[in-house]
């Protein structure tokens, strides 16, 4: 059962029978107790259920109450001018296919997209991203594995000055690796002898099941990287 899947069975079970009447200190205890079963931590878990009694105790209230807790939708940025984008997280919580699926939204949107296989570190990497991008019409720049990734990075913003959006696949990285930190902080580098703008976005990509541990990533990068944006899959 996924992390939400209990509250889920709780709020379709017990609190829409409820129709409007007050939760019972059973029902308040089970519903603290479900919400961090879906990973809210005990304070937040708490605060939202003094909201709650605070506002009615009823199902109307635990539905605003818990609709109010979504972050609000921010677009990406407008790329009338060309964007790099970097799309960093650790392994296998799906950057490449992020990548690929980025690719496809602006190619719909008529950009000329340019998607560059920085990941030259992790086994058939290259491979993966060129076929999933190679039916899109975009370009694309690889490298074989064990190559220079700031090379390609180069060779990509030099030869495609047309382009309005680069999407940067990277190697999967956690904070504690000094190696591929430092090869982050060189493709920024590399960006910047373009242009100071350059990365306009740096994404960082959390697997959207993992909750707390997520988080617990996001805060580890964040000290070392200057994350703009955060894509969960």
């Amino acid at each position: 059962m996924g992390l939400l899947d209990g509250f889920k069975a709780f709020f379709n079970q017990t609190v829409l029978k409820m129709q409007g009447k007050a939760l019972t200190p059973e029902q308040e205890e089970e519903l603290l107790s479900k919400l961090i079963m879906a990973d809210f931590s005990l304070k937040k878990a708490q605060a939202l259920l003094e909201q709650i009694k605070e506002k009615g105790n009823n199902v109307d209230v635990i539905r605003e109450v818990l609709l109010n807790e979504a972050p609000p939708f921010e677009p990406l940025r407008d790329t009338s001018v060309p964007s790099v984008f970097f799309i960093i997280g650790v392994n296998g919580v799906g950057k490449t296919t992020t990548v690929a699926k980025l690719a496809h939204m602006y190619a719909k949107q008529g950009k000329n997209v340019v998607v560059v296989g920085a990941d030259t570190f992790r086994a058939a990497a290259q491979d993966q991203l060129s076929t999933l991008v190679n039916r899109m019409p975009v370009t694309y720049v690889g490298g074989e594995r064990g190559s220079d990734s700031g090379s390609i990075l180069y060779k990509a913003l030099s030869e495609n000055p047309q382009a309005s959006v680069f999407l940067v696949d990277t190697a999967g990285r956690i904070h504690t690796s000094r190696a591929l930190i430092d090869e982050l902080s060189k493709l920024i580098r590399v960006g910047k002898k373009f242009s100071e703008e350059f990365p306009q976005e740096v994404l960082l990509v959390l697997d959207g099941t993992q909750g707390i541990q997520g988080y617990r990533q996001a805060i580890s990068f964040v000290q070392g990287t200057p994350i703009t944006g955060l894509v969960l899959t």
